[in-house]
């Protein structure tokens, strides 16, 4: 009977040498043609370039915007002082900076990686090691060198973030880890990925034996049968990592929220969550068919539901009161009413569809991995990362616009949804008392949102609130 193991004697193998001749750090083509891999590698990178290039260009207009303006925006003026307003600036001024530099960062790191050919020096490390060893140890012991390489990467980033952005704009240290607690965080992020690496490398060596078509037809179902079951355990459960649910009864729901459950003939049950951290304040409904449950986070009350004299007063007067509970409640039983997780779920599941077809062809492209300066006997592993990284960008991004808008849709149609059945204005007193309880930078660049931030903000979904109270139309996406 044959054994399978990761690793073999040496008496019992053959000794691995990588012989055939690299392209190394080659600039010039030998000939204008996608099978030339120098050119091919040209055009890697500029795809590269011009795909962070046009995302660094939305980042400077969000920038440009938070430098621009002064105040608050007169539909917050009740609601954000000048002092609140100028502190959610120097959040939004921090972050973007940091944005910034971790996509130059990303440039010089991808352009790099290609033109000094870091991944086949890793490749040579791993091979010079074990010489004589199976393929899927050697496509392990290759991936956790990738991981660890990728995790150390984020190195610069953090010191200019702690060392310089920090400092600029007065961010508290004792609301922030430090420095050494990062790269301490940085160094478990490595032992853990290997607990991931492991398993999931001997998986993939085995699935990629099979045909682009057998890989895209074995592998999407698997993925769409486990996210059934995990929305069939939600639905049950809920999130146990999130809290403690407790089960809510008509007499532990206030009539506000009664006749909310009511008026939109939920079938399913309701639970407060009492959290183990406090997080945002949210409400959404989860499961399927006649798995459904509506979970209410305890936060999302006033004061989370306790009294004076039991609560923290560092987040006194936090939450919402019944009446803006209950609309905005209201506003997640819209989307369950309308649809919107479901066909969320069928969009997410046509764009894995088409994502893992366009891998399963890629990933047979042996240009790429020369274009990335391997020989023909490269790590098959490693062609997730290339095709992400390399040849997926412009589909990302278009695929990213369509997913974003139409969330951006769902939300407003949400809002349209509730405003209709007269939830509107208490919808809105909702929206701006939970900015009040923590704020956020709140103008945000329109070309920016499209690619970097799935909801509409605050201030938008007000003034649509606004504007479909005061004309009776409809939402616009």
């Amino acid at each position: 009977m044959n054994t399978f193991a990761l690793y073999q004697d040496p008496l019992r193998g053959e000794r691995l040498k990588i012989s055939e001749k690299q392209i190394g750090g080659s600039v010039v083509p030998r000939k204008i043609s996608l099978s030339d891999p120098i050119l091919l590698r040209h055009i890697l990178c500029l795809m590269i370039v011009v795909h962070n290039s046009f995302h660094l260009i939305l980042c400077c207009r969000q920038l440009r915007l938070c430098k621009s303006t002064s105040v608050p925006p007169k539909q917050m003026e009740g609601a954000m002082s000048q002092e609140a307003f100028k502190a959610s600036k120097d959040k939004q001024l921090h972050a973007s900076y940091l944005e910034i530099f971790n996509i130059a960062l990303d440039t010089l790191y991808s352009c790099l990686d290609m033109y000094l050919c870091t991944l086949p020096y890793l490749w040579k490390l791993t091979v010079g090691w074990y010489r004589y060893a199976d393929s899927t140890w050697l496509n392990v012991t290759f991936m956790t060198l990738l991981s660890t390489y990728l995790v150390v990467r984020k190195l610069p980033s953090l010191f200019y973030e702690k060392l310089t952005l920090d400092p600029r704009y007065n961010v508290d240290p004792e609301k922030t880890p430090p420095l050494l607690g990062l790269i301490c965080a940085l160094v478990f992020v490595v032992v853990f990925l290997q607990v991931a690496v492991i398993p999931l490398t001997a998986i993939f060596m085995v699935i990629h034996e099979l045909t682009e078509w057998y890989f895209t037809l074995f592998v999407w179902p698997i993925l769409v049968g486990l996210s059934a079951l995990i929305l069939g355990f939600i639905g049950l459960f809920g999130v146990p990592c999130l809290g403690k649910s407790h089960k809510m009864n008509n007499t532990d729901m206030d009539d506000s929220l009664k006749a909310v459950v009511k008026d939109f003939k939920f079938p399913g049950r309701v639970y407060m969550v009492h959290t183990f951290h406090v997080g945002r304040p949210t409400a959404w409904v989860m499961g399927c068919c006649c798995c459904l449950r509506l979970d209410i986070h305890d936060n999302l009350k006033m004061n989370r539901g306790f009294r004076s004299d039991d609560f923290d007063w560092g987040q006194m007067g936090a939450g919402l009161n019944d009446e803006q509970l209950a609309a905005f409640v209201a506003h997640q039983l819209a989307h369950w009413r309308l649809w919107h997780v479901a066909k969320g779920l069928a969009l997410i599941y046509f764009h894995l569809l088409i994502y893992l077809l366009l891998f399963g062809i890629c990933n047979r492209w042996i240009m790429l991995y020369e274009a990335a300066g391997f020989t023909t006997f490269y790590p098959i592993s490693v062609d997730f990362w290339l095709v992400y990284k390399y040849v997926m960008p412009i589909y990302h991004d278009i695929w990213t616009w369509i997913a974003f808008f139409f969330i951006r849709h769902f939300e407003n149609a949400a809002d349209a949804y509730i405003n209709r059945r007269g939830y509107g204005p208490a919808m809105r007193a909702a929206l701006l008392k939970l900015f009040a309880d923590d704020y956020e930078f709140p103008y945000v660049d329109r070309c920016y949102l499209m690619w970097h931030r799935l909801r509409p903000s605050i201030l938008q979904r007000i003034d649509n609130l606004q504007r479909l109270d005061e004309e009776g139309g409809a939402s616009i996406a």
